[in-house]
């Protein structure tokens, strides 16, 4: 696999993409990559942008993209609605810049949608990324053209193909220039286990994911330019990517399946479904950012509604009521510390949390269940390689330490 030799491997602060100096990564194609790749590609005296990006890169994007030309910007495209992708293109708007702005559909409904929700897409955004406080973009610069399922356009005389897919997002959709033979994939492909399985968003969708990669992977690309990661250039190196991605998809869904329709309990599924392992190696296809077995929950609620199979949990006590009674069973909240530090002291982390969770919330005051909570989450936190499952783990942590701090 031929990948760029000019962007680093610097790992940006979520583990997620690269950060490189803005250059020609490809002929006639500008990257600019932090966090996020967005692209600027010159089509014959007219500008296409790929990804606006965060609202708060986009003056340094603009920047980047006027000293290498002065072409009109007349089209800019988002391949999905996330913040990282469709909030950056104010400082172009206010330099007086009009491009039409294209996106599938599903976008302006997206935008509602985090107009409605934005408080809780902010504490989301906090617990994920670890910030200092809540945060959630506010500007919605929305799109001029939209499409359902394809549209082409010609943009300096190029053609230009824009075609729907789901995936992360039910709004996604890549963008393939046949006469370069380039392949602009959003977050279809992002040098991670694809993201369809975070535990705090809406739904994903694995199996139109997967067609979408197979689509892709017949296209015959020479270059592929993937939302976040490297370039790759070598149509054998891409087909190859992109047919490993689906089936690393496609072996999880089969085995959800499968157990679904045998009249296994999401519990059963939950903890038998693994990726395959020859897959999961790849380094495009690690899961430093979701976790697979989120991809199987993500297919659960998919497939079978919300219930977890246990049927008194259909309508539950409270959970500080449940853990009240088993501290008053195990003979107290310090029987239940005490056996959490034991399971912990072990390197039963996942037991552990399940006893610092009953202690803390049997009490909340009790200053030896918080400071075991704070501890086992501290250490499910450096066991965690995926990014979804590391902000969870550092918020129960925090979570604690804030008590401890107010005691």
């Amino acid at each position: 696999m031929t990948q760029s030799p000019m962007l680093t491997s610097e790992p940006s602060t979520a583990g997620l993409g690269i950060k490189c100096e803005p250059h020609e990564v490809a002929p006639d194609v500008l990257i600019h990559a932090d966090f996020v790749n967005t692209y600027a590609v010159r089509l014959g005296g007219e500008l296409l942008l790929v990804d606006p990006g965060f609202a708060h890169l986009g003056s340094a994007v603009r920047r980047a993209v006027r000293a290498w030309s002065d072409a009109p910007l007349t089209t800019a495209v988002y391949t999905h609605g996330h913040a990282d992708h469709a909030f950056g293109l104010r400082a172009f708007l206010d330099a007086g810049e009009r491009p039409a702005i294209v996106a599938q559909e599903n976008c302006t409904a997206r935008f509602r949608r985090y107009q409605m929700t934005h408080g809780f897409n902010a504490r989301i955004n906090q617990r994920q990324f670890s910030l200092p406080e809540p945060f959630f973009p506010t500007d919605f610069i929305e799109p001029t053209l939209t499409f359902r399922d394809a549209l082409s356009q010609r943009i300096g005389g190029t053609e230009v193909c824009y075609r729907a897919a789901k995936g992360e997002t039910d709004d996604a959709c890549f963008v393939w220039i046949p006469q370069h033979r380039y392949l602009f994939t959003g977050d279809l492909v992002i040098w991670q286990a694809p993201n369809c399985g975070n535990p705090q968003k809406v739904q994903r969708y694995p199996v139109e994911w997967a067609e979408a990669l197979e689509t892709m992977a017949g296209l015959g690309a020479e270059w592929l330019f993937p939302g976040h990661g490297l370039v790759v250039h070598g149509a054998a190196a891409i087909r190859e990517m992109l047919e490993n991605s689906a089936r690393y998809l496609r072996v999880i869904i089969d085995q959800v399946l499968e157990r679904m329709n045998r009249g296994e309990t999401p519990e059963q599924i939950f903890h038998a479904v693994e990726p395959d392992p020859e897959l999961a190696a790849l380094p495009y296809l690690a899961a430093r950012y979701d976790h697979p077995k989120f991809i199987v929950r993500n297919l659960l609620r998919l497939y079978g509604g919300w219930w977890n199979g246990n049927a008194a949990d259909l309508l539950p006590a409270t959970w500080q009521r449940q853990a009240e009674e088993i501290a008053a069973l195990a003979g107290g909240v310090a029987v239940l510390v005490d056996a959490g530090r034991h399971r912990l002291e072990e390197g039963d982390s996942v037991m552990a949390a399940h006893l610092a969770e009953w202690a803390a919330r049997a009490d909340p005051t009790d200053r030896a269940a918080q400071e075991l909570k704070r501890d086992v989450y501290d250490r499910r936190l450096r066991e965690e390689p995926s990014l979804m499952g590391q902000g969870i783990y550092r918020a129960a942590r925090n979570d604690a330490k804030a008590i401890l701090k107010k005691d």
